[in-house]
């Protein structure tokens, strides 16, 4: 998986005030002085095991102040690095990204001079490395159209990390140390003038004022802008993410964006002076995640970043702000990796940080802590931290993001009020490419009969009592056909808020005193209630779905009642008259409490008592058996999930079925007295054993060595099957 190195503000080169780390109360002369540029390099030679553990970080961002006061020793320092440390870089350095800082511009020349840049430029992109645009380099500075210079475009101004990162550096040093004017006040000839009584003194009276004129100003330039768009223009990106794009979009500036710590300055221009622009650059680029470094503090905060014009109803954009360490002593926060996980539509990043090594150090210490954060937030409406609200294109993507969202979480809590959106179900009925991959549970067939079989109108094992509920008897059959009742009320009259389909009597919950099945007795759906309205947006009718869910399983069974709202949608949009019907809309569930299961929940009915109610599917099964010469791949199929469910997988133990083995064995005998064929009995045999198997603990749930045995069972059947299938000869004597 793709990592980030995010280092900053090292200031190579000659040892500058401030950079001692030992005490120097004694003069001495000591070579191996304890300074922060030691710290620096000393950590990042302790990456070693790191990168044997991740490889080499597929992009090394270093933003900002590569020296001290614009120094050539700090940027030959520089490229000296990128040599000494190659063994931990990109092989590739235009994947090493280093935007200039307050202290690599040469302050005496005005902003806009190329000249500013020729230190910082001859250590990075000199050395191969991607910078941004710089203002009188790249573009003119005066050009607010921002047309790229000749060849500026072709150089590494974005560094594209195949379908994991596209990292967007940013000038934000070009106004540093620039003479500030005040407005009305004197010019510099005027002051020359005013200041020409004080002889020899004026020459040093000027100097004074010109410190006092110039500012360290830190500014992203209107043209840079221009520029940036002209870039992205030229390079065939995109500036807002398009679909199918999930790249984790990087900006990369030397000065912050908002206060990283409580220190107070009383520096003058101490934030960016035109923050609005560069946030809503931002947000029009779809950054997900901001770097940065200059104040030398450890940070990290979500920024919500609004539109230009102040509009509640339009969604601020997150984006996930991290500032550099840059104290660099021992034992405290030096630089850090960012790694991506996830699937590239739902991107988490987990945040590594490096403490200062000590000499002793041969691998890198790591902070304990290790946030874990969900980036794709930052592509979602702001949300409070007293709701859960996951909303995506599709299904899919919604599930996507529901296991991001447990992968961050306690996961023995369950979350509370959940809400998810899915604005186009219609892939909800397939099963997601990343629900858990465990035997015949990642099986489009299986998906498909569960989800069939809940919404069943009838079904024996209900009816016999074996089984509570399910989902499609209460709807259909138990108080009268409701897809058809929420149909005519959207039909009379279409903004009714009554188109109710409800799977839960007052009776059933214990409400009242003199019920005949008080609640610890009842029995009754988590699935509470759906209901269906007509909308319109964007000029169109929608018929959107609503399921209400008092407790509900995500990871195996949200799919699962997705699937069960989308059969139910399309089942109401049919019922309703053919020239009023809408266009299928979203489906959203709420969820009072949501859990997340490591195992098939006890809801997931085995497969081989759902067949109770096809028992066509039952008789194919035995025939397979029976003539296995005919049977086709269909059946061998079925036979290899029901095993697989019958063995437990996905569950935690496997599951007690209650009508399904007798059945099987029903149907079984009657293709013996008109088939003549070795495999019958063999097979009849295993799975008798596997019936009294459950048959002797039919009160209560299977122990651990009664799973032992079950499981036994389960293996002398396949091995029964798999010879029938295979139409191996049996060994095993006919029965009497």
């Amino acid at each position: 998986m793709s990592w980030l190195l995010h280092m900053s503000d090292p200031h190579l080169g000659d040892i500058s005030p401030g950079q001692a780390l030992d005490d120097e109360k004694m003069l001495l002369d000591q070579p191996d002085l304890e300074t922060t540029q030691r710290v620096f390099k000393r950590t990042l030679g302790t990456l070693g095991e790191f990168v044997r553990t991740h490889g080499k970080p597929s992009v090394v961002v270093v933003s900002g102040d590569l020296t001290y006061r614009s120094r050539d020793s700090g940027f030959t320092a520089f490229i000296a690095l990128l040599a000494d440390y190659a063994d931990i870089l990109p092989d590739d350095p235009s994947m090493i990204v280093a935007v200039p800082g307050n202290h690599d511009v040469a302050w005496e020349l005005p902003a806009g001079d190329p000249r500013r840049y020729e230190g910082f430029l001859r250590a990075t992109r000199g050395q191969g490395c991607a910078t941004p645009l710089l203002d009188g380099v790249d573009f003119a500075a005066d050009d607010d159209d921002g047309t790229l210079l000749a060849g500026a475009g072709d150089l590494p101004h974005l560094v594209v990390d195949g379908n994991d990162m596209l990292v967007i550096p940013i000038n934000s040093s070009n106004y540093c140390g620039t003479v500030v004017d005040l407005r009305g006040g004197w010019t510099a000839a005027e002051w020359d003038a005013a200041l020409t009584p004080l002889g020899g003194a004026k020459d040093e009276a000027l100097q004074q004022l010109d410190r006092l004129r110039r500012h360290d100003i830190s500014r992203v330039s209107r043209p840079q802008v221009a520029a940036l768009g002209r870039l992205f223009e030229h390079l065939g990106e995109a500036r807002s993410r398009e679909a199918g794009d999930h790249r984790v979009r990087i900006a990369v500036l030397h000065h912050q964006l908002l206060p990283v710590s409580m220190r107070e300055e009383r520096t003058s221009f101490e934030a960016i002076v035109n923050l609005g622009l560069v946030r809503e650059t931002l947000r029009s680029y779809d950054v997900d995640l901001v770097l940065h470094g200059h104040k030398h503090e450890s940070g990290i905060y979500w920024d919500a970043a609004g539109p230009s014009a102040p509009s509640l109803d339009v969604g601020v954009r997150r984006m996930l702000v991290i500032s550099s360490p840059g104290r660099f002593e021992v034992g405290s926060p030096v630089m850090r990796a960012l790694r991506l996980t996830g699937v590239p539509q739902a991107r988490s990043m987990r945040l590594s940080t490096f403490l200062g090594s000590s000499p002793h150090r041969r691998n890198a210490q790591i902070e304990p802590d290790e946030p874990h954060v969900p980036l794709w937030l930052g592509a979602m409406d702001a949300e409070s931290s007293e709701r859960s609200l996951v909303r995506a294109a599709s299904a899919h993507l919604a599930y996507s993001r529901l296991q991001r969202l447990h992968e961050v979480r306690d996961p023995t809590l369950p979350m509370r009020n959940l809400v998810c959106q899915v604005d186009d179900p219609g892939d909800a009925g397939r099963l997601p490419p990343d629900y858990p991959s465990v035997g015949s549970v990642r099986s489009q067939a299986w998906f498909d009969d569960m989800v069939k079989w809940w919404q069943l109108e009838r079904s024996q094992l209900v009816e016999r009592g074996l089984l509570g509920f399910n989902h499609g008897e209460r709807i259909y059959k138990r108080w009268g056909d409701q897809v058809k009742r929420a149909a005519h009320l959207l039909d009379v009259r279409e903004d009714s808020s009554r188109a109710l389909i409800q799977l839960v009597a007052p009776r059933e919950t214990g409400r009242y005193l003199n019920d005949e099945r008080p609640m610890e007795d009842g029995t009754f759906p988590a699935f509470v209630l759906a209901e269906f309205s007509i909308t319109t947006r964007d000029g169109f009718r929608y018929l959107d779905c609503f399921g209400y869910f008092r407790k509900q399983e995500l990871r195996y069974w949200w799919p699962v009642n997705v699937a069960e709202l989308a059969r139910l949608q399309e089942a109401v949009w049919a019922a309703l008259p053919e020239d009023k019907r809408p266009k299928i809309g979203r489906i959203v569930t709420f969820s009072a409490i949501a859990l997340w299961a490591d195992a098939l929940p006890r809801v997931a009915v085995p497969e081989i008592d759902r067949l109770v109610d096809e028992p066509d599917r039952l008789w194919s099964l035995a025939a397979a058996i029976a003539h296995p010469s005919s049977a086709d791949a269909d059946a061998a199929a079925e036979w290899e999930r029901i095993l697989a469910d019958l063995a437990g997988d996905g569950r935690k133990r496997p599951p007690q079925p209650k009508l399904g083995i007798a059945r099987l064995l029903l149907e079984l005998d009657r293709v013996a007295t008109v088939a003549t064929s070795t495999h019958l009995d063999p097979v009849r045999a295993a799975l008798k054993n596997l019936a009294t198997q459950h048959e002797a603990h039919a009160d209560g749930e299977l122990n651990v060595a009664a799973a032992k045995l079950v499981k036994a069972a389960v293996d002398e059947l396949r091995t029964a099957v798999e010879r029938a299938l295979s139409n191996v000869p049996s060994t095993t004597p006919p029965a009497p």
